[in-house]
């Protein structure tokens, strides 16, 4: 070991300030507020979970042994047929944890992922890099 492999007071504080502001720009844990709980679809939370939907319907129905031995089921609300499952009925059921319904706020549906358009939108003036040229024939319907 030499003294050039030797973190300095200097290089650490630079690590440091480089670290802590990587930390400050992430976003935070959670998009909704504090108040706000955000339901997931079946389907939705197998994605996120990276499993079936069968086994997210098992966790549903049968569930398995908790913490304290007792059967525990996951969570959901039923608006429809389909059940909405808000994301701290998850983090409970996988702790082995029994979990009340009532604890929570007033619940949101997940909000729809973003759809981006497979055309850019047509341009509303005429731009040279877009423009006709003079001798271009008019458009015609195909007949």
């Amino acid at each position: 070991m030499t003294a050039a492999d030797l973190l300095t007071v200097g290089f650490f504080d630079q690590w440091a300030r480089a670290l802590l502001s990587r930390v400050e720009a992430l976003p935070t844990a959670s998009a909704a507020a504090p108040s706000e709980v955000v339901l997931y679809s079946i389907a939705k939370l197998a994605a996120v979970c990276d499993v079936d939907v069968a086994t997210v319907r098992r966790w549903l129905k049968t569930g398995k042994t908790g913490k304290k031995g007792q059967p525990i089921t996951l969570q959901a609300y039923y608006f429809t047929s389909e059940a909405r499952i808000p994301w701290p009925a998850l983090l409970a059921y996988e702790r082995g944890e029994a979990f009340d319904l009532a604890t929570l706020p007033a619940p949101l549906l997940a909000a729809p992922e973003t759809v981006v358009p497979a055309v850019p939108p047509r341009p509303e003036q005429p731009t040279p890099d877009n423009a006709a040229p003079d001798n271009a024939a008019p458009l015609r319907p195909a007949s």
